[in-house]
């Protein structure tokens, strides 16, 4: 509780200089080689902060400074009213005004509102407004209001308004990829590739797919069902893909897909996978609808025995090359079909 009085105390603090600071005359700005602070202005700079480039600054608990040209060394939160060229080090977080070009390493947060070129590393979120070069990394989420070149990398989410590089997170956002593609669980792309099929297979007679990224690397959802043995046997799935264009009406798309099986309920309590490898090809028949069919190679990994204890059937493949059971646990594989129509 203290230090959250502390540091909120000290943004005010800082704030109101910055502003007294705007509205009074101010000197010429100056550089100097050393400036060490407590909280601004209680340092070797005092008034003339604002208008100082700092070499190598020191800051206690908080700082605010005109500008930066080598390394910094802040306890909470350092504040730049101009540019930074160097590195910069904070137990919280650095807001630069200006540009920065180098290295932003903070326990919570790097916030740069000009360019900027280099490496931020932080422990939950950077955030940029303009323009990137260089790589950002962060323990829940990077946000790219402009152009980056380079690649994000984070815990939980990342957003980039125009990305040319890699985006790493379980979820990834572009508004505009120009070029390189984003690795996630989900990955969303406004100009990129989604994709809804309707297909059959042999294990299951109607399946639904949504697809989502880029054609080179997409996420798959999907949902199927089918009757058999007297039961209705359904499952949900997630998957990854890419596409190899081929020709100019034709593509080869290759994809792995792991299922939960569910046997004549609606949840299955126990082991109970479909994996899935099919390599199919698609043919454009208009500019939004294609067919496709191809071939797959299934593999069936079930826990023969239920939460009692008591022994199962499993009722997933329709027919197997192999068929053995290890220690309670069923192993079938089984080739098989795909067809159907994307949208």
């Amino acid at each position: 509780m203290n230090l959250i009085k502390t540091l909120g105390t000290s943004i005010l603090l800082i704030a109101s200089l910055a502003l007294s600071a705007q509205e009074a005359d101010s000197s010429k700005s100056q550089t100097r080689a050393f400036q060490l602070s407590f909280v601004t202005p209680l340092g070797t700079n005092g008034l003339n902060s604002w208008n100082t480039t700092n070499k190598f600054s020191l800051n206690i608990l908080t700082g605010y400074a005109g500008g930066l040209d080598g390394a910094e060394f802040t306890g909470l939160v350092s504040v730049l009213k101009s540019d930074m060229r160097g590195a910069q080090f904070a137990g919280l977080g650095h807001v630069v005004l200006g540009e920065a070009k180098g290295l932003q390493c903070a326990g919570f947060t790097n916030i740069t509102v000009g360019n900027n070129s280099g490496l931020q590393i932080t422990g939950f979120g950077n955030v940029n407004t303009k323009d990137m070069k260089g790589l950002q990394i962060a323990g829940a989420t990077n946000i790219n209001a402009g152009h980056l070149k380079g690649t994000q990398i984070s815990g939980l989410f990342n957003f980039a308004r125009k990305l040319n590089g890699v985006q790493i997170a379980p979820f990834n956002y572009v508004d505009s990829l120009e070029r390189g593609v984003p690795i996630g669980v989900l990955s969303f792309v406004r100009n990129g590739y989604t994709g809804i099929e309707f297909a059959a297979t042999e294990t299951m007679y109607g399946v639904f797919s949504f697809k989502t990224g880029v054609r080179k690397f997409y996420n798959i959802l999907s949902v199927g069902a089918a009757y058999r043995d007297n039961r209705i046997v359904w499952g949900w799935g997630y998957g990854l893909g890419g596409m190899i264009p081929l020709a100019e009406k034709w593509d080869l798309s290759i994809e792995g897909l792991c299922y939960q099986m569910n046997e004549g309920e609606w949840f299955t309590n126990r082991l109970n996978l479909l994996n899935k490898l099919q390599v199919a090809a698609s043919w454009k028949l208009s500019k939004t609808v294609s067919l496709f069919g191809g071939l797959s190679w299934n593999v069936t990994v079930s826990d023969i025995t239920d939460e009692y204890g008591d022994p199962v059937t499993p009722h997933i493949a329709p027919w197997s090359v192999y068929d053995e059971t290890y220690d309670h646990i069923n192993i079938q594989m089984y080739p098989g079909v795909t067809a159907g129509i994307r949208l």
